[in-house]
């Protein structure tokens, strides 16, 4: 199954369901996303963050990311997520990642255009898809009053789309990284109203923490690809602690890898059939 773009993987979704993205840290835990995948029988994102490609070395993860979702048997898309400037996505786009995502939500409306309109310039000429973001991720440490300051302007977003030329959209619906304190506050009305004004997919971003119902809300309303990264490296670290306590004597170098391996598939499974189809027992 070839290596394939963010368009392609959300053009053949139903038009009420998600798809998976999943954050990747090493080797296991990028075997780990695809043999999940693999056993759902259902494509998958597979993400290495900028801020991680950025540190020297890592620029291997991105490399066996690719390779592995070249040889893999359903679709991969190697995603760069979080970008905050072109030569991280230029980089990743020259590695061989079928799509990259430039956050300018840090800028004013009009630097994040230019920002994302450059990098989709470069990605078209090379066939790579892009996905920007409108609005900012809230900190969990951010009261409701900051939270609220961050979200998607609905007014703003068909006219981001149309400067830009974005394949995908991330919105701020009160969504954030990390672990949330208590049950998160979503606004199903902005997202609503999001959805009104796209023509592209919408992208929910700090899925890690949310409940089923409101997964399901969010692909009811529009929401094509739904990212976890921190319920990936609880997965990975809860699956690392608990073989290695088993015999902590052995020092498994084999059991123990293997074992998050696992973790990391099994979470992967869970979330991809939960996206595709069984959201709707949830509504």
């Amino acid at each position: 199954m070839p290596l394939v773009t963010l368009s392609e993987v959300l053009a053949a979704k139903d038009q009420y369901c998600a798809v998976g993205a999943f954050s990747t840290y090493d080797l296991y835990t990028a075997q780990g996303i695809i043999q999940g995948a693999e056993r759902a029988n259902l494509p998958v994102i597979a993400m290495v963050g900028g801020p991680v490609l950025a540190r020297p070395g890592n620029e291997y993860i991105g490399k066996i990311l690719v390779e592995l979702a070249e040889k893999a048997a359903v679709p991969v898309v190697v995603f760069l997520d979080h970008a905050k400037d072109f030569g991280v996505c230029l980089r990743a786009m020259k590695m061989g990642f079928s799509a990259v995502m430039i956050d300018g939500s840090h800028l004013s409306f009009e630097e994040n255009i230019s920002l994302t309109s450059k990098v989709v310039e470069a990605a078209r000429c090379l066939g790579v898809s892009v996905e920007g973001e409108l609005g900012a991720l809230a900190g969990i440490e951010d009261g409701e009053e900051v939270k609220n300051s961050k979200m998607t302007d609905p007014q703003r977003v068909s006219e981001f789309i149309a400067a830009t030329g974005v394949d995908a959209l991330a919105v701020s619906i009160g969504n954030a990284h990390g672990l949330y304190n208590g049950e998160p506050n979503l606004n199903f009305d902005i997202l609503k109203e999001c959805e009104g004004q796209s023509k592209i997919p919408l992208v929910l971003h700090g899925g890690t923490g949310l409940t089923k119902n409101q997964f399901a809300l969010a692909v009811e309303h529009g929401i094509k690809k739904i990212n976890i990264g921190t319920e990936v490296k609880k997965a990975y670290i809860e699956a690392f602690i608990a073989t290695h306590q088993h015999k902590p004597n052995s020092y498994d170098m084999i059991g123990v890898p293997q074992a998050c391996k696992e973790a990391v598939s099994d979470l992967v499974y869970e979330k991809l059939r939960f996206f595709d189809s069984d959201w709707r027992k949830s509504i």
